[in-house]
């Protein structure tokens, strides 16, 4: 379990694939190949089955023929007469029986081509088997044939184990093919014996009657036809030659159905004769084994096939989060200019495209402060080269102020110590942060000053809930607004200038509104003001230093506060203008160190 906790996304997804995907499909496999493989056996066997059934019934025809063949016999009176008749001593009387049973000798093997020679034994002791050939070897036909069984064995058909039929004076030629012989024992209705029919039939005509499958053949399978001795009648084996016709191990086969070894043997027994398949069980099962061969080759394949579609798979879905990881590395190490680069538009692609945001964001604040910093820093080094100590300053214009007071000369006096007021407010660098309160005051204090210089000809309003007056501000936000109103906008008037000043309560935000009644803003010159003040880098060089232009108050704002928060102009009606600010309510910004 440690192991998998501590294993890679791909590897954890990998061997999810394996156990979700290949195990259930190796199992599957396993099931369907067994399932099929028993199939195929099963089918196998059925065929073999059936195959040895056809083969008895095969058989059944072709002796059922032979013995339909001799057992009309049995109404033929004539004949009956010659098997059952004392032997006559005439001579013409033994031609001429010997000629009818010649005739019907040929009328059987006209019938059945099959058929090599016939003879006759009768009840009466006599024994035919044709004009030019007779019995040689009586005894050795007899053990063969059962002929002389007419007492001992009460059955109708006798067939014989294959032999070479040497107790033939002449076998047409054939002496080296094996043969069987049917005998056909007759009897009357009423059970008188009659004598026997023996027909020799080659086993080859026997084979060939059964209409063997050859393909079965080839594929090594021996067929044996043995008799109700369990003796061998035919076989399809190499060992069925005359040398192996007096072996008698050979020619004793026991056809019941059993396995011997890699052997099977499949037997149909019928009235006179036994037919037995033996087949390799190897052989047998040649296609179950090739396709269970077949089968688990495939299922390999298929599961590498799995496993490698898998570890791909898993590849390439954490191959973006592995670039993801690193990228993340990069940049808690302060590398914020890598990008991934987004090559879907799933749920990774999206987290790819959102740190890409992300990291252009960081990117451009952190751009935005350096910029802030950097002016700061240069406002501040410019202030430290030119700057007055306040303390001098003031203490020098408190000295102007008495001698006014001791020279009687009040007015003078009186713009000392605003101006001392104004130049406290200004040069105090100990916060960045005063109240609306506070910002208010240094307004009326610098509009006094100009209003003593210009012989009162400034009116100031406000409208301020008293409850919103200690939210806090910028300092120095308003003061260079209402300098612009002097400079810009009363420049070609006399007299009634106006300057307001309202803050409202929108939300979570003020909005702070400067107007003044004076000659306005030509419409392109605000466009393009406007346009100064939707962007969201640093000011232009000169401005950044301007402690009064109002691009720079808007940087302030929006370096601040954030780019939610603005400075706007509008063009008043039917002159005038007013800047609006929006900024958060009771916003603390952190307390600026003195230099």
């Amino acid at each position: 379990m440690n192991l998998i906790k501590k294993a890679s996304l791909a590897a954890k997804l990998l061997i999810s694939y394996v156990v979700l995907v290949v195990f259930p499909f190796l199992i599957s496999s396993l099931v369907l190949s067994s399932t099929s493989a028993s199939n195929i056996k099963n089918n196998t066997l059925s065929y073999i089955n059936l195959f040895v059934e056809q083969i008895s019934s095969n058989i059944d025809s072709y002796i059922g023929e032979l013995d339909r063949m001799t057992r009309v016999a049995t109404l033929d009176n004539t004949l009956v007469d010659l098997l059952t008749a004392s032997p006559e001593s005439d001579k013409m009387a033994n031609y001429n029986a010997a000629k009818y049973l010649h005739n019907e000798m040929l009328k059987l093997m006209t019938q059945q081509p099959s058929i090599r020679n016939v003879t006759y034994v009768g009840a009466n002791g006599m024994i035919y088997s044709g004009t030019s050939n007779e019995i040689k070897d009586l005894p050795s036909f007899y053990e063969i044939t059962h002929a002389d069984r007419l007492d001992e064995l009460n059955q109708k058909v006798y067939i014989s184990a294959a032999h070479i039929p040497s107790y033939l004076l002449v076998d047409f030629g054939r002496s080296k093919e094996p043969v069987f012989t049917l005998t056909r024992f007759l009897y009357t209705f009423d059970k008188k014996k009659i004598g026997a029919i023996v027909l020799n039939v080659t086993c080859q005509d026997l084979l060939d009657a059964i209409n063997i499958n050859s393909s079965l053949l080839e594929s090594g399978a021996r067929i044996v036809i043995t008799n109700q001795d369990n003796t061998i009648v035919a076989d399809t084996s190499g060992n069925f030659t005359p040398e192996y016709l007096n072996d008698p191990e050979y020619m004793t086969f026991a056809a019941t159905e059993q396995e011997d070894g890699q052997d099977m043997y499949f037997s149909n027994s019928s009235d006179t004769l036994t037919s037995t398949v033996i087949i390799n069980r190897n052989q047998l099962f040649k296609s179950t084994h090739d396709f269970n061969q077949f089968a688990v080759v495939l299922v390999v394949m298929l599961i590498i096939l799995i496993i490698l579609l898998s570890g791909y798979f898993s590849y390439k879905l954490v191959k973006p989060l592995k670039l993801l990881k690193n990228a993340a590395n990069e940049c808690a190490a302060g590398n914020y200019s890598i990008r991934i680069p987004v090559e879907s538009k799933d749920e990774i692609g999206s987290l790819c495209s959102s740190f890409n945001f992300m990291t252009e964001e960081i990117q451009n604040l952190l751009d935005r402060v350096y910029h802030y910093q950097l002016a700061t820093k240069q406002a501040q080094l410019e202030a430290l080269q030119n700057q007055i100590s306040p303390h001098f300053l003031h203490n020098t214009l408190e000295i102007i102020r008495m001698k006014a007071l001791i020279n009687k000369d009040k007015e003078v006096a009186v713009m000392v110590q605003t101006l001392a007021k104004l130049f406290r407010i200004t040069l105090d660098r100990t916060s960045n942060i005063v109240t609306v309160r506070d910002e208010l005051e240094h307004v009326e204090t610098y509009l006094t000053i100009q209003n003593m210089r210009f012989n009162n000809r400034y009116r100031f309003t406000r409208h301020v809930p008293e409850e919103l007056l200690d939210c806090s501000i910028i300092k120095l936000t308003l003061q260079p607004l209402v300098e612009n109103c002097i400079q810009h906008g009363f420049v070609q008037t006399f007299g009634d200038e106006e300057i307001s000043i309202s803050v409202e309560e929108t939300g979570n935000d003020l909005i702070i509104s400067v107007s003044d009644n004076g000659v306005g803003i030509e419409e392109t010159n605000l466009k393009r003001i406007q346009n100064n003040l939707e962007h969201t880098g640093p000011s232009e060089e000169g401005a950044v230093h301007n402690s009064i232009g109002i691009v720079n108050i808007s940087d302030r704002i929006r370096l601040e506060y954030g780019q939610g928060y603005y400075l706007r102009l509008y063009a008043n009606s039917p002159r005038g203008t007013t800047v609006q600010l929006c900024i958060p309510k009771n916003y603390n910004m952190e307390i600026l160190p003195e230099p």
